[in-house]
């Protein structure tokens, strides 16, 4: 009887937890729609309208979602489209992040975590922004870094297509050394070419950590031709990338990329160094305490690896040309912050389900727990009123 009750209190939690995921899609494709139209005064401000602009009217684009915005706005119904595209995509990210907890999970200490808890976490890391504090910044989002951006529809996809990749890896990743079947090749390769069709700025961070992973198997004694075979499925999405550049930094545009130390990071924050480490406060919180956890578990390392490489990226490059000040160098490092998020999250229940070392001490884990928590719900506090003030007109600017 008592199981039954929990049963039933957990099912009620994680549909109440969809209508409210539901809700917040709706309140996101109700913003699009907003965004998709370009009116005097900025209200709703966003890159969309200029994306739209690039596809339909220009015919110039590198971006899949191009593609897609030239077949919505053959339409009377354009703007509605894009809307309920990138709504779905929303959602969908949701949901995909809920997988991706879940594939985490399976990796760790953490034994069961409840679906309707795992749901909730989804959630909150696809609102999570950063830590705000007018004395190091006035703005919330601009001078900061954030993984959850509602104003830039290829992040919005490619952050969707990020996560289903890692999903595929993780699952992959031990398998292929046994030998990978055709489908799941060409599943990780569809996976690859889909993201970088969409924004090559996840490929960019992840694939070199990928790459050092490889070579450590390869150190460790797994066959070449496995490692080699599991290599290739990143190969066709290379040839997106080659042409994304040509599209891009051709020499007719104009455009390029160059060393230009810290420009990117200092493009319009006031204190750069305090806004780096408020944008990263909750994992950089778990970090101190589990730092140890870097040597013990290669997912965390991972984790951090891709934030690293996204790092030194927007630290030591940025684009010139007419391209000089749109900071997209930034975009690959906002998924490194939120591919941290999420496995902090994790790894802050694993130290509280299963503690070693100093978390034996009760109070050092409820302690860690509760503070923990507390900056990722401040985050996320700062995410819900950034939210709330963009769905009222006000520029993302603010």
């Amino acid at each position: 009887m008592e199981a039954d009750r929990e049963m039933k209190k957990s099912k009620y939690f994680r549909c109440a937890l969809w209508v409210l995921i539901l809700i917040y899609g709706g309140f996101c494709t109700f913003l699009y729609y907003k965004q998709t139209f370009h009116v005097e005064g900025m209200p709703y401000e966003s890159d969309l309208p200029y994306h739209i602009s690039m596809a339909v009217e220009d015919h110039w684009f590198y971006s899949l979602t191009a593609v897609l915005y030239q077949l919505f706005f053959l339409t009377p119904f354009g703007s509605l489209l894009t809307a309920l595209f990138l709504g779905c995509v929303t959602v969908g990210t949701v949901g995909a992040t809920y997988f991706l907890l879940k594939e985490i999970v399976k990796k760790t200490r953490c034994g069961t975590v409840s679906e309707p808890l795992l749901l909730l976490f989804s959630l909150l890391c696809n609102i999570i922004m950063p830590f705000y504090l007018r004395a190091a910044h006035y703005q919330r989002y601009i001078g900061y870094q954030s993984p959850s951006v509602w104003h830039n529809s290829t992040y919005i996809c490619m952050k969707l297509c990020g996560i289903l990749v890692l999903i595929l890896y993780l699952r992959l990743e031990e398998k292929y050394r046994t030998g990978l079947t055709v489908r799941e090749w060409l599943l990780l390769a569809g996976a690859f070419v889909l993201v970088n069709a969409v924004k090559p700025s996840f490929s960019l961070v992840f694939l070199p950590v990928m790459a050092v992973y490889l070579l450590a198997d390869l150190c460790r004694k797994v066959p070449f031709t496995k490692i080699f075979i599991f290599g290739l499925t990143v190969i066709p999405s290379l040839l997106v990338i080659l042409w994304q550049n040509l599209v891009l930094f051709g020499d007719e545009t104009g455009n390029g990329i160059e060393i230009n130390y810290g420009y990117t990071l200092t493009l319009h924050s006031l204190h750069p160094k305090a806004t780096l480490l408020l944008s990263v406060a909750f994992p950089l919180f778990v970090l101190l305490f589990l730092w140890k956890e870097l040597f013990r578990d290669k997912w965390y390392l991972m984790s951090w690896s891709v934030w690293g490489v996204a790092l030194l990226q927007v630290t030591f490059l940025s684009e010139s040309g007419s391209r000089a000040r749109d900071g997209n160098f930034m975009w690959g490092y906002s998924f490194g912050i939120f591919m941290i998020s999420v496995w902090s999250v994790i790894k802050l229940l694993e130290a509280v389900t299963d503690p070693r070392g100093i978390f034996l001490k009760r109070g050092i884990r409820i302690g860690f727990a509760v503070t923990g928590f507390a900056i990722l719900a401040y985050q996320c506090y700062c995410g819900l009123v950034f939210f709330y003030r963009l769905c009222l007109g006000i520029t993302y600017w603010m």
